[in-house]
């Protein structure tokens, strides 16, 4: 069980604010857990109450007839390269459809579990009829985190129906890429929930192809913004522009109308001075959270690029050889990165603005634990009563 540090500053700033993340998975359900609570949160009636833990889960919401064994044709809309379902969708044979559809995904509802430190039931709050879901099995979603004054809670999911088949890799509507063998067109979204239990849904057309993983709002001295990370693609090489600009660490401004998407942060191994690999999968990040106006991605997967820590430097002065820490007095993102669109096909998104933050691994495909644990021991170092 690890801390989110992005709490951390409201208890700098002495906030009653504590937020706890934990994932598994447990028969037909997964939960990433995690919990809120400020003064704010208790004024007014609020549906989230101080000092309890906020559980982020998801149940399969499928039975026998969502999925048809010997007639069911996957991906749903194919035209070249369909399978049929070879199980129907009865609980937990249903995932044996993987063998034959290797993008076989479920959506499922999102419930917003509430319980006391002790583990009591308080409430649940379910997402999913108001139009966002997430996807079975992946569970690289539903990442919770605490916006940067600890009012609100954010997370990430899809604009689809319940029991939608292989949404988690298909496109998003403006962001089409016709090598993906989905070739279904969904909304990814940022949720944002209230003390009270209100939601507000952002659409975007990041992560065509794959999924959003988190996201923090930075609602602190003016700013109106979402840091998100994810993972893009799901086609053949050269991606569009769309999938390389919409992949990794993306800047999203609430209630916005989707268009083209605008990456936050940018790195490439060719920073290290190794060579390049597949565009644009350098930065399929997983882990987000933000310390001391910095903004930190981990990444722990995939078969390109370095299993690392990185930081988003604002300031162009941290690190001139991709490895370095965070500047003093470094601030907040608050604009996406301005690329050249010349050079995305064949350099990617230029010029980088990412850092691996120094002490952490630099080897391609690194074989290490994912990094998050790491980065918490890393601030606690500087800010023992901050663990």
């Amino acid at each position: 069980m690890t801390r989110s540090n992005n709490s951390r500053a409201g208890v700098r700033r002495g906030r009653a604010t504590a937020l706890l993340v934990v994932a598994g998975l447990a028969g037909a359900a997964f939960a990433s857990v995690a919990v809120v609570a400020t003064p704010a949160a208790a004024e007014g009636g609020s549906y989230l109450l101080p000092g309890n833990l906020l559980v982020s889960r998801s149940v399969y919401a499928g039975n026998a007839g969502t999925v048809t064994a010997g007639q069911t044709i996957l991906p749903p809309g194919c035209v070249t390269g369909c399978v049929i379902a070879n199980s129907d969708g009865t609980y937990p044979n249903v995932w044996n459809n993987d063998q034959a559809d290797a993008n076989f995904g479920i959506t499922s509802p999102i419930y917003l579990d509430q319980l006391t430190p002790s583990g009591r039931w308080v409430s649940s709050l379910k997402i999913s009829d108001r139009r966002l879901v997430t996807s079975f099995p992946s569970k690289s979603e539903l990442a919770l985190n605490l916006s940067t004054d600890g009012r609100y809670i954010t997370f990430m999911g899809y604009v689809a129906p319940v029991n939608g088949l292989d949404v988690s890799n298909s496109n998003t509507p403006g962001a089409f890429d016709p090598t993906n063998p989905v070739p279904g067109a969904d909304f990814r979204a940022v949720a944002q929930v209230d003390a009270r239990g209100r939601l507000q849904i952002t659409e975007t057309n990041a992560y065509s192809g794959n999924n959003g993983r988190a996201a923090i709002l930075n609602n602190s001295h003016g700013a109106n913004v979402y840091y998100t990370a994810g993972n893009g693609g799901n086609g053949g090489n050269p991606q569009p522009a769309a999938i390389i600009t919409g992949t990794g660490a993306q800047f999203i401004v609430p209630r916005a109308t989707p268009g083209p998407t605008t990456p936050l942060g940018s790195f490439n191994v060719t920073q290290l001075g190794l060579p390049a690999d597949k565009v644009g999968k350098d930065t399929n990040f997983r882990g987000l959270t933000v310390f001391d106006n910095v903004v930190y991605y981990t990444k722990g997967s995939g078969g390109n690029g370095v299993n690392t820590v990185y930081f988003v430097d604002t300031t162009g002065q941290a690190c001139p050889n991709g490895v370095g820490l965070p500047a003093p007095g470094a601030t907040l993102p608050t604009s996406p990165i301005a690329f050249d669109p010349a050079l995305l096909q064949t350099e990617g998104i230029e010029p980088t603005n990412m850092c691996i933050l120094k002490g952490f691994p630099t080897a391609l495909k690194t074989k290490t634990a994912f990094p998050l644990p790491l980065l918490q021991q890393h601030h606690c170092l500087g800010c023992p009563r901050c663990c």
